[in-house]
């Protein structure tokens, strides 16, 4: 059966699929793969398949925050997917994390609204311990803890959360986590810094007049680190 969003052919998902927000970053992940094919393209949802040392791999975007990454999710078990890295961006809340470096999140907060629609918030939001163990293997410099995701992008409350040692914050990976355990499938994640909250560099402070490029330029050296990462974690998990 066709999924409803992301109107792909099943047959041509991999048992493991690299979940990234931006469809262009989906499309510079197939690039990185061999033999990469354009299996579906809707909405948000932009999907490659191709293999990484002989292994099959897709990838899969999911737009921005919790509701379109579960959909996607979702829609991906159905097609018998079963392995997932998400391969994101986050905003750090301590003065050590710098942009451009890695985060592999163990665990994530709750909140954002989809994974309550699930489990109540007392239902904890934990990564795949064999996908963190590959990710600390393939990124050992990265850094590695607990998360905030939360749904909204202009609100944060980034002394608090740096006060309880929360490494940083993003908008789908406890949505994630939740899920991927209630449907037993394993999920993990590698993120990338693309600004600081702390220190006031994040991209919900920059005057919209003066960016001309979302993500900065050493943040996107951390993007293609992390994409070698996760690729190399699949390797390791076979």
């Amino acid at each position: 059966m066709i999924p409803t969003h992301l109107l792909c052919d099943p047959e041509k998902v991999a048992k493991a699929v690299l979940l990234p927000g931006d469809p262009a970053r989906a499309a510079y992940i197939a690039t990185f793969l061999d033999d990469s094919e354009r299996i579906a393209e809707h909405r948000e949802f932009l999907m490659f398949t191709g293999e990484y040392s002989g292994i099959p791999v897709s990838v899969c975007s999911t737009g921005i925050g919790a509701p379109s990454a579960v959909i996607a999710l979702e829609e991906l078990i159905m097609c018998k997917a079963d392995t997932f890295i998400r391969v994101g961006t986050c905003g750090s809340l301590q003065k050590e994390i710098d942009i451009g470096d890695l985060i592999v999140p163990t665990a994530a907060c709750r909140s954002e609204g989809t994974s309550e629609r699930y489990v109540p918030l007392s239902f904890p939001a934990v990564a795949d311990t064999d996908i963190v163990n590959a990710l600390r293997k393939t990124a050992p410099d990265a850094h590695s803890g607990l998360v905030w995701t939360d749904d909204a992008f202009y609100i944060t409350e980034e002394e608090y959360l740096h006060s309880l040692g929360i490494l940083a914050v993003e908008m789908e990976c406890s949505a994630l986590f939740t899920v991927a355990l209630l449907k037993n499938v394993n999920l993990g994640a590698i993120l990338a810094v693309d600004g600081n909250l702390v220190l006031g560099t994040c991209k919900s402070r920059r005057k919209a007049i003066d960016v001309t490029e979302e993500v900065p330029e050493r943040a996107k050296k951390g993007i293609e680190r992390e994409i070698r990462a996760a690729l190399e974690a699949l390797t390791l998990l076979q």
